[in-house]
């Protein structure tokens, strides 16, 4: 699988427009063409209501060119290009963890954070074993889930890593940042400590920014 990040500046005024057609007519379209829309989120915190990002997996190279004009519009004058002011796309590998299939309904979250981080692009697989090893089985016991952990397809220094964690809102998101206080069982806890800072002393930088989910009925 490869995988679209598409990340969307809104015209002021027509997100909940975009947001019906996105999720009633372009989600179903993809996925009666084989692609896998992973989630579409718009900002919370930290980016605006008016940024979007898709995350949509497809099997491969051929298949996610066959739907760039299902996704991008073929008329200026016509949706979605009339509501959108600008847009980038990042052709995306997957972590060997995450996703592992289409989003169940039971792994869906309200509230996401997609945190992106820089690290050298040799320490991709350490990372994730970090991340997946260390990090998420405390996370997890806590009710976050993540849904996916992508790197650029292309290999750069610093190489950008993008995680999308899910939580049942912005409070659940707050109260994850303090395992000790919601008795995370004390293995998964040392586990947390040990490969989470592991894993940090591999970041050059990071940031976050909460945003909402929007899934089909």
């Amino acid at each position: 699988m490869i995988y679209e990040e598409r990340c969307i500046q809104l015209k002021g005024g027509v997100l909940d427009e975009y947001l019906d057609w996105a999720v009633h007519r372009l989600w179903p379209t993809l996925e009666s063409k084989g692609a896998d829309p992973v989630c579409l989120l718009n900002g919370l915190i930290g980016a605006s209501s008016d940024e979007l990002l898709w995350i949509i997996g497809f099997k491969d190279y051929s298949a996610w060119e066959s739907c760039q004009w299902t996704i991008a519009g073929k008329a200026k004058s016509q949706k979605p290009r009339n509501w959108i002011a600008s847009e980038a796309v990042n052709l995306m590998m997957p972590s060997p963890y995450r996703p592992v299939g289409p989003v169940a309904i039971d792994e869906r979250r309200a509230v996401y954070g997609a945190r992106r981080w820089w690290i050298h692009p040799e320490d991709w697989s350490e990372f994730n074993r970090l991340s997946h090893d260390g990090v998420w089985p405390a996370m997890d016991y806590m009710g976050h889930h993540v849904i996916g952990q992508f790197r650029h397809a292309a290999t750069t220094s610093p190489l950008e890593v993008l995680n999308l964690a899910g939580y049942d809102d912005v409070a659940h998101w707050h109260a994850t940042r303090s395992p000790e206080k919601h008795d995370v069982p004390d293995a998964l806890r040392n586990l947390l400590t040990a490969l989470g800072r592991e894993r940090n002393q591999l970041v050059q930088k990071s940031l976050v920014c909460l945003m909402r989910a929007h899934w089909p009925d």
